[in-house]
C-alpha cells in the first residue's frame, strides 16, 4: 500500500505544472500557438530568452502570470506594448497562454541577470 501511495504522489510531483494547467481547463497547446504568435518575441518560449530576457515567462506560476496578464488586457496595468498585444485576447486565451508558460523551462539564464520572478 505504502509502494502505491508514494509512486502516485511521485507521478503528481513530476507531472504538476500540465496537471495543474489541465485541471483549469487550460489548452497548453493552444496557448503555445497564441504565446508564439504574441509574445514569444519579447518575452521567449522553451529555445529562445526573448527581446526581453529578464522577463522570460517560462516556469512562472500560471495563476500569478494570468491575473497580472488579464490586469493588462484589461487596462488595470498599462504599458505600450502589452496594450497592444493584448487586444482582441479573451480571458480563455490568457488562461491558455499561462499555462503553456508554465509548463516549459526558460530558454537559458544569464549569470549576471537575474530573472524577475512572479509578483
Amino acid at each position: 500500500m505504502k509502494k502505491i501511495v508514494f509512486a502516485l504522489a511521485a507521478v503528481a510531483v513530476l507531472t504538476q505544472p500540465v496537471w495543474a494547467a489541465n485541471v483549469a481547463g487550460a489548452n497548453i497547446v493552444a496557448g503555445k500557438a497564441k504565446a508564439e504568435a504574441l509574445c514569444a518575441g519579447c518575452h521567449g518560449n522553451e529555445f529562445t530568452p526573448g527581446l526581453f530576457f529578464t522577463l522570460q515567462l517560462a516556469g512562472r506560476n500560471a495563476d500569478k502570470l494570468a491575473l497580472k496578464t488579464n490586469k493588462y488586457r484589461t487596462g488595470k496595468l498599462f504599458t505600450p506594448l502589452m496594450a497592444v498585444s493584448m487586444i482582441g485576447l479573451t480571458e480563455g486565451e490568457v488562461s491558455d497562454i499561462s499555462a503553456y508558460y508554465a509548463s516549459i523551462k526558460p530558454a537559458f539564464n544569464l549569470p549576471l541577470f537575474q530573472i524577475k520572478a512572479d509578483d
